[in-house]
């Protein structure tokens, strides 16, 4: 049977008590010209700004994935605005996008500064760490770090997390040598080469100054927020160090192409694979640089892999775990 069979022929289905009353409560004036377009403005404006507890978009550095430029980091999602919003503003009502959802673990202080340095308030790093061991077998793991202003913590595979920071340090810092690099000081860094250099070394002289910065800027490359101009600098004053040989479009162990600089320094053969897109470490490779290396029991020959750390994943995060009891 269709709604068409039905006999409703002169029947009157409003013929209630109190009808009149409702028929009348519904009859709502909508709202003027001048409440809509405030209340689209007020959409609007909330769709431009990014909600500080909002999901980031974490730039991935997997292997074989392509480059992506370090500017994207900026990029955030749009605040998505219901049409129930819209009314709630056109009749006065306060929304906030995003309110409500439950997600309170990155605190309101983090996201104030994210909002004033342009980055957001934890860096995240994911490691694989190759090493020899001395007694003829190999370790290999997995590692989680997230680093903060205020601070580092870290997790190998799915292990406990815990404090990395050195209860000498009010926060975190970048060992270029002896000399550290606060999370703080990275915006007041200079990007011309020669004073950044200057800044870096500070008055150390002597064996191992071109080492520590060849290391000071892996670190800075891999696992700090550094601007685009910064990293850029950076790069310039790693190839410039003495005794560097530069080598383009080469493979790191994941199949990333980049570009290699290496450095002799002692028994070991120290190199680093760059992408120069972005200027972020890929990997670093510490080998035997001649035949005889004693390692423990063993004799090394030239090339043989002593140490490996690949960054698989680096990029901005707006929350870290807490730490394991």
């Amino acid at each position: 049977m269709t709604g068409q069979d039905r006999n409703t022929d002169g029947t009157d289905f409003l013929d209630f008590p109190g009808a009149r009353r409702l028929k009348a409560a519904g009859k709502v004036a909508p709202p003027s010209a001048d409440a809509v377009a405030a209340a689209l403005a007020a959409v609007r404006s909330a769709a431009d700004r990014a909600p500080g507890d909002g999901q980031a978009i974490e730039l991935e550095w997997e292997p074989l994935a392509p480059v992506v430029p370090v500017r994207t980091w900026r990029r955030r999602l749009p605040a998505l605005v219901s049409a129930a919003a819209v009314v709630a503003i056109a009749l006065g009502v306060a929304f906030q996008p995003g309110s409500g959802s439950g997600d309170g673990q990155s605190s309101p202080a983090a996201e104030r500064t994210a909002e004033r340095t342009g980055t957001a308030p934890y860096w995240k790093v994911r490691i694989h760490q190759w090493n020899r061991t001395s007694a003829q077998r190999t370790d290999d793991s997995y590692e989680t770090v997230w680093l903060s202003r205020s601070g580092t913590r870290g997790q190998f595979g799915d292990g406990p997390v815990r404090e990395y920071t050195p209860v000498e340090m009010a926060g975190t810092a970048y060992m270029v040598g002896r000399n550290p690099i606060m999370w703080r000081e990275l915006e007041a860094l200079p990007t011309d080469p020669a004073a950044l250099r200057a800044r870096l070394v500070g008055k150390a002289t002597g064996e191992g100054v071109e080492e520590g910065l060849f290391d000071g800027v892996e670190e800075l490359l891999a696992r700090s927020p550094a601007e685009p101009e910064l990293r850029a600098a950076l790069f310039k004053v790693l190839t410039k160090i003495p005794g560097v040989r530069v080598t383009e479009r080469v493979k790191d162990s994941t199949g990333r192409v980049g570009t290699a600089v290496d450095l002799d320094a002692d028994t070991w053969h120290r190199r680093l694979i760059i992408d120069t897109e972005a200027f972020h470490t890929l990997e670093a490779v510490d080998t035997a640089r001649d035949d005889g290396l004693k390692w423990g029991t063993q004799r090394l020959r030239a090339g043989d892999l002593l140490h490996r750390t690949t960054y698989l994943s680096v990029g901005p995060a707006w929350e870290a775990p807490k730490l394991s009891r």
